[in-house]
């Protein structure tokens, strides 16, 4: 971005903003004017951003930014200066938050004039095109959506079903269930005659870019997030319930009561083609995170108790903690986990807290389908945000490049990461 329309824009925003709250000056507002009048451009900008509808939609999306992080980069490129407030107390000042608050627009009328001064930065940055040369900005390329309900049921005789997100069909009969594909990407089954004898296995897997529950036969919920697999029988035997996972799944397991009041429930980790551990439960809300291109194996416990056993070692968990096996040494340690993060896609949003930038392209890629490419070092960029995994792809991507250290390209379903030199 260059000097002459920082300097320009954070100046007309101060007008424009002096002309919301009814103290511009006369000579302030025929300044004002001039500059509407100038440019066809500049008086579409105005219109817009004097519309309080328009105003509020703005406000929502440069929610998105780190608006303080952002405006004192263009300042400091226009070579001016911004008051310091308590973001400037930050310990990690290279953490780039991608969301604030709802405090944080309580502000005051120059905090006000600064938020005021990032949108009309932002309408002036994509009405002029400023950029690196050579790169292509985001919200000109290829329309990537985010994933959605789909999946395949195999069933025991190897036959496959294509799981959607709208039917509500009958899909089969195994093992005395009836398996029926409900309504947003639910798979039951329900019991619907005599136990088979012996055992029969299903599986349903969801591709990159899917997502699907399955309930199971005695009512445990399993949520599949992004190319994950769960394996199990349909029905479960008398003396265990038994699934295999690998990527990663959230489970709601029903309760035993009765006679089955012990009847385990077993989840078996497989991992790069390996024994990941294994997590054994009677009645629990839990998340495993087990995908093979990641460094561990995070089991997080939201409520209830579980027993995490891997090779000779073995953990219980409280709910709020998390255990994390590390292939590579093969330790298996107990942690706090922050809940909210651990879980956020199954509540349908992306949360990081000081996450590298690999860690999050690793979730784009699985939930939109897309392959990533590096230039340069990325090891020191970190973000921090909280949004919705709805949000098409340009969205996200238009929030990481305004932190100015990186630049992104899309081809197809790649994309190309770039290290901007400081």
């Amino acid at each position: 971005m260059k000097e002459e329309w920082i300097g320009e824009a954070l100046h007309i925003a101060a007008l424009i903003q002096q002309l919301r709250a009814g103290k511009i000056t006369a000579e302030e507002l025929q300044a004002l004017k001039a500059w509407i009048a100038a440019d066809k451009g500049n008086e579409a900008i105005f219109q817009r951003l004097s519309d309080p509808a328009h105003w509020e939609s703005e406000l929502r999306a440069v929610e998105k930014y780190d608006v303080h992080a952002l405006t004192q980069r263009v300042m400091t490129s226009a070579g001016l200066s911004l008051p310091a407030t308590d973001a400037d107390t930050d310990t990690d000042r290279r953490v780039v938050r991608l969301w604030r608050q709802p405090a944080f627009w309580k502000w005051s009328m120059a905090a006000a004039a600064i938020c005021f001064a990032a949108i009309l930065i932002r309408y002036v940055t994509l009405q002029t095109g400023e950029q690196t040369p050579g790169h292509k900005p985001v919200i000109n390329s290829a329309f990537i959506n985010p994933g959605g309900n789909k999946a395949t049921l195999v069933l025991g005789n190897g036959a496959m079903v294509a799981l959607k997100d709208s039917t509500a069909d009958t899909v089969a009969m195994q093992g005395g269930s009836l398996i029926a594909q409900q309504q947003a990407g639910v798979l039951v089954y329900h019991k619907a005659g005599a136990v088979a004898q012996g055992e029969i296995w299903n599986t349903v897997s969801t591709p990159k870019g899917g997502k699907y529950e399955v309930v199971l036969s005695d009512g445990t919920h399993v949520f599949l997030n992004a190319a994950s697999t769960v394996k199990f029988p349909v029905p479960f035997n008398k003396n265990s319930r038994e699934v295999v996972l690998t990527g990663e799944a959230y489970f709601e397991v029903a309760h035993a009561s009765g006679e089955k009041a012990d009847w385990p429930f077993l989840v078996k980790i497989r991992r790069a083609g390996e024994d990941g551990g294994e997590v054994r439960v009677l009645g629990t809300h839990f998340n495993i995170m087990a995908y093979d291109d990641e460094k561990a194996v995070k089991t997080t416990l939201v409520e209830g108790s579980v027993n995490m056993h891997k090779g000779v070692n073995t953990v219980i968990l409280k709910p709020g903690q998390q255990s994390v096996w590390f292939p590579q040494t093969n330790t298996l340690q107990v942690r706090p986990a922050d809940l909210e993060a651990e879980i956020a896609w199954k509540n349908g949003r992306f949360v990081f807290r000081s996450t590298d930038v690999k860690t999050i392209m690793r979730q784009l890629s699985r939930w939109y389908d897309v392959t990533v490419e590096y230039n340069g070092d990325m090891t020191d960029i970190r973000f921090a945000g909280n949004i919705e995994r709805k949000e098409n792809i340009s969205e996200l991507i238009e929030i990481l490049e305004a932190d100015g250290r990186l630049r992104f390209h899309i081809t197809g379903n790649k994309i190309i990461v770039s290290r901007i030199s400081e």
